[in-house]
């Protein structure tokens, strides 16, 4: 095999690991593994099957709500499990990411900035488990990117006060966990607050996690979990990211005002809401990455995987898992034989630049510029919702001679790092990843495979 055909190879097996991967994960299948129903009895499991079971003709009328990516197909499916059984609901999710639903009210709106529709969609949800009562049930189908399309400001804050401290938040290149903490602090919904609206009905939620550690209270800011942060704690995140200068003042008024002040804090575990609170993890990143490991296992690769909870600046994550396989292929690997090394997390971007991108396609041309040269050597990083930054691609794709490719048409791969722009890299020499929504979301997904050649 010459090396264009090695290259076409790999690339190939990539692609097609990565949509074998997140197969497992799409909505509809975890709820139907996951929420069945027999007669009268429902019977809920999480992802280490523990299993809750609920007796339906206690129930005298089924709500459903819902935000994320994945909340349509969730919602389509339930509505098939259940039908009439449901009495109403409303749903939010995501532009583009919506498919038909007969009962439910489903609302699209903006991410990963929010705007009016997910104020809208916020105000019916609250209204919808404010009418709720003991003797009702709500399910709660939440999944990545709740956070962002369940806008509910607190205080004085508005909408373009909120959009803009996401904004700093997200350049800043603050974690997922940390720009939550502050979500929930300036909402009236997220941290444990929905509860406030919907006890004393019971609650079951059906959660896809897409956050490392599959933690309830980051997963959409956590509507349905106790909340243990605090203001304090987002007055030091403001603090270490020097962004106390740079958000709105009625956004530091607020968590200032906070900060010490019981009445305004989020509920914590001591609250008795949560009795009435009962909280699934349906899916994660795990599955798809276990998932890939045996395909790739098929394809006649050795796999293992490297990281589940991959993180930290998408630029030096490149660099660092590159290393690791460069130092493979040299001293570990043998003549012939085929090796797919796995990755699934989410790590972030401190933005300094102007260009177009994302954090899967920044770690992988940071990659590509250390992998340069190493012939055997191919890598993908993509979302798994299809999304990557404010792009239209999921993520790219490199290999040892993506470099010199780029090279011959006069692309500098350090200038586009420092602009961060590397969507226009990689679309110029056609190795982005473009998918279109998968209508789930549960991180992000990296894959190396090495196959050693003389």
């Amino acid at each position: 095999m010459n090396e264009i055909e090695l290259g076409r190879s790999l690339k190939k097996d990539l692609l097609y690991l990565f949509m074998e991967g997140i197969k497992p994960v799409k909505p509809d299948k975890l709820i139907e593994d996951h929420f069945v129903v027999e007669k009268d009895k429902l019977i809920v499991s999480d992802v280490n099957a523990e299993t809750e079971k609920f007796h339906l003709d206690e129930f005298e009328r089924i709500f459903v709500i819902g935000a994320g990516k994945a909340s349509s197909v969730m919602a389509s499916e339930i509505e098939k499990i259940l039908g009439d059984k449901i009495d109403s609901g409303v749903i939010v999710t995501k532009y583009g990411f919506g498919t038909e639903l007969k009962i439910i009210e489903q609302i699209e709106a903006g991410h990963p900035l929010p705007d009016n529709n997910g104020i809208a969609a916020a105000e019916k949800i609250k209204m919808l488990c404010n009418n709720a009562t003991e003797k009702d049930l709500v399910i709660n189908l939440l999944s990545g990117g709740a956070s962002s399309l369940l806008p509910s400001p607190a205080g004085d804050i508005n909408l373009e006060e909120k959009i803009q401290t996401t904004k700093l938040l997200l350049n800043s290149g603050a974690t997922i966990g940390e720009i939550n903490t502050i979500r929930k602090h300036i909402s009236t919904i997220k941290g444990g607050q929905l509860m406030q609206f919907a006890f004393p009905a019971t609650v079951i939620s059906l959660i896809i996690s897409d956050v490392i550690g599959d933690d309830l209270g980051i997963i959409g800011s956590g509507p349905t979990v106790p909340d243990n942060s605090t203001f304090s704690d987002c007055l030091n995140i403001l603090t270490k990211y020097d962004l106390i200068n740079s958000v709105p003042s009625s956004v530091l008024q607020y968590l200032t005002e906070g900060d010490g002040n019981r009445k305004y804090e989020t509920p914590s575990s001591e609250v008795p809401i949560f009795t009435k609170a009962n909280n699934f993890i349906i899916g994660n990143n795990l599955i798809c990455l276990n998932y890939i490991k045996d395909t790739a296992q098929n394809l006649d690769y050795d796999s293992k995987i490297l990281n589940k909870q991959l993180s930290g600046e998408a630029k030096q994550v490149g660099i660092e898992i590159v290393s690791d396989a460069i130092e493979f292929l040299e001293h570990g690997a043998e003549v012939g034989k085929k090796y797919c090394l796995i990755y699934g997390g989410e790590t972030t971007v401190h933005i300094i630049g102007k260009g177009k991108g994302g954090r899967n396609q920044e770690m992988v041309l940071s990659g590509a510029v250390k992998l340069s040269g190493h012939k055997g050597i191919a890598m993908l990083s993509c979302g798994s919702d299809g999304n990557d930054g404010p792009t239209d691609a999921a993520g790219a794709y490199c290999d040892w001679t993506t470099i010199n490719r780029g090279k011959a048409l006069n692309l500098n791969a350090q200038e586009y790092l420092s602009n961060n722009d590397s969507y226009n890299f990689f679309n110029q020499l056609n190795d982005l990843i473009i998918t279109g929504p998968t209508k789930t979301n549960v991180m992000d997904i990296q894959i190396i495979l090495i196959s050693k050649v003389i």
